[in-house]
């Protein structure tokens, strides 16, 4: 990615945490911004954000951005406000388009019950992963029986990226099908002029194998807590 691609994707997490346009976009900056309700802690690059309620900010004020990053951290931080705190998790972006589909004329649907067919036969815990029915633009890819194999899908967020979701059927995976409706997703929001985001645990093998094949490129993490 360029530095106006990233600049694109600072600009985006900026303006979804209330920070100002260039708070991650000065290199080496860590930036502090108040939020009720949530805590959040990112990393892009070499810049760092934290925003959260004001009681938070005073006791993070000595810790470093490792430690902030850390989901037993920011837990303990929180544990008396009740706070729910989701694992970290890899930010990466793709930034050009491929070709590289190895399938002559895949068999695509654009619907959504051919999305919802195929979570059906697949884990609660890869569903959630994936979020597809929270997407649009769906590529699914289907069988000669048109049952579904694997589907991707995006949404727009904040105008200029766009969040990408894989989904394969348990049966279908080490096939290449991922990697076919992933690029055609990917290379769809590319086309309108979006930077796709790819969100994935660090444990998360097989979801940041596939992200490296579609090109993305691991650029920085999130940590969120949830305040009731």
């Amino acid at each position: 990615m360029d530095s106006h691609q990233l600049d694109i994707v600072a600009l985006a997490w900026s303006r979804e945490l209330g920070l100002p346009d260039d708070a991650l976009r000065r290199d080496g900056a860590r930036s502090v911004g108040l939020a009720e309700r949530r805590v959040v802690h990112i990393r892009l690059g070499t810049s760092t954000a934290l925003v959260g309620p004001e009681w938070l900010l005073d006791r993070a004020s000595g810790l470093d951005d490792e430690a902030l990053s850390s989901r037993p951290v920011l837990m303990e931080l929180t544990k008396d406000r009740a706070g729910r705190c989701s694992a970290p998790r890899l930010l990466s972006y793709a930034a050009e388009p491929r070709a590289d589909i190895d399938v002559d004329n895949p068999l695509i649907s654009h619907v959504q019950p051919h999305v919802q067919a195929l979570q059906t036969a697949c884990p609660p815990d890869d569903v959630a992963e994936a979020a597809l029915t929270t997407r649009r633009n769906w590529f699914t890819l289907l069988d000669e029986d048109e049952n579904p194999l694997a589907s991707a899908g995006y949404d727009e967020w904040q105008g200029i990226v766009a969040r990408v979701g894989v989904l394969t059927v348990p049966a279908g995976r080490r096939r290449g099908h991922g990697t076919v409706v992933g690029r055609l997703c990917t290379n769809d929001a590319i086309d309108e002029g979006m930077i796709p985001q790819w969100s994935s645990h660090p444990g998360n093998t097989a979801s940041r194998r596939l992200a490296a094949r579609l090109g993305f490129e691991e650029f920085g993490s999130v940590t969120e807590v949830t305040l009731p």
